[in-house]
């Protein structure tokens, strides 16, 4: 099987071509996924080129819906493939649906592409009785924060400092019984020079130096708190990422990608 690699911000995929590949199972994607018995990343995604489409494979060999750093290397991974141009807009199938694409430059490589319209009913993201609104879990009450669909589920905490938060911390939150699918946690907060500082739990990674739907979602969520204005300037572990939301509340989410090398992988695990 021949991957390709790319990164944006630090949040990496291996990308494999769907009309070459051959059925792929979760424990393969997990072995390939792996940082020490394997190539390496915190995702694999299968591209199609008729019709323009990704299947996205998390680390641990779990299926997701969406994610906006993997949409960007898709995106990169279609250009240098010659399956699209620079001149125009596309759009690409996902788990959560169609996406517009636009690429901004192509050195360096940097595309604005739809992350998702936020999705405030609660029944997505739990099978809890619930007062309409803005859903506030239950066991979070003493933390501002909210949770929401964007592409995939996300809880957005607003804490003092990111860094400080350890795995333990965020994995009781990402798999806590309340949320039905589990959920993404990004924990934020706004920076002196108006940036939104976001590290992101995700639930079939753990940290990552960067999540895209993420970024999204927490921009969302301080513009609802008051903290800061869309768009913005989202700062993660792994570099910046622009927020914006377009009239039909669709999030654009704009930032590079980087090609790394490929390699033939004949055994992992």
């Amino acid at each position: 099987m021949i991957l390709e690699k790319y990164q944006g911000c630090g949040n990496d995929f291996l990308i494999a071509d769907g009309s070459r590949t051959p059925v792929i199972d979760p424990q393969q994607v997990a072995a390939l996924c792996d940082r020490h018995r394997g190539f390496g990343a915190d995702g694999l995604i299968i591209a199609r080129r008729d019709p323009l489409s990704m299947e996205l494979w998390n680390q641990d060999g779990t299926r997701a819906g969406m994610c906006g750093n993997g949409l960007r290397c898709f995106v990169h991974h279609a250009y240098r493939k010659g399956w699209i141009q620079a001149d125009r807009s596309y759009r690409i199938g996902t788990g959560d649906g169609l996406r517009s694409v636009w690429i901004c430059s192509t050195e360096p490589f940097i595309c604005r592409v739809e992350a998702g319209i936020p999705d405030f009913d609660a029944k997505r993201m739990t099978n809890q009785p619930l007062l309409p609104g803005l859903l506030h879990a239950p066991f979070l009450s003493q933390q501002q924060s909210c949770s929401f669909w964007l592409g995939v589920p996300h809880t957005v905490l607003f804490t003092t400092d990111p860094e400080v938060v350890s795995a333990e911390q965020a994995r009781a939150i990402g798999r806590h019984p309340f949320f039905k699918e589990g959920t993404n946690v990004d924990f934020a907060r706004l920076k002196e020079n108006g940036e939104l500082q976001v590290r992101t739990w995700e639930r079939g990674v753990g940290w990552t130096l960067a999540c895209g739907t993420g970024a999204c979602a927490s921009a969302v969520a301080a513009a609802i708190f008051g903290l800061c204005p869309l768009p913005c300037k989202v700062r993660c572990p792994g570099g910046l990422l622009d927020v914006e939301q377009a009239p039909d509340k669709q999030c654009l989410l704009t930032g590079p990608s980087v090609y790394i090398g490929k390699a033939e992988v004949k055994a992992c695990g």
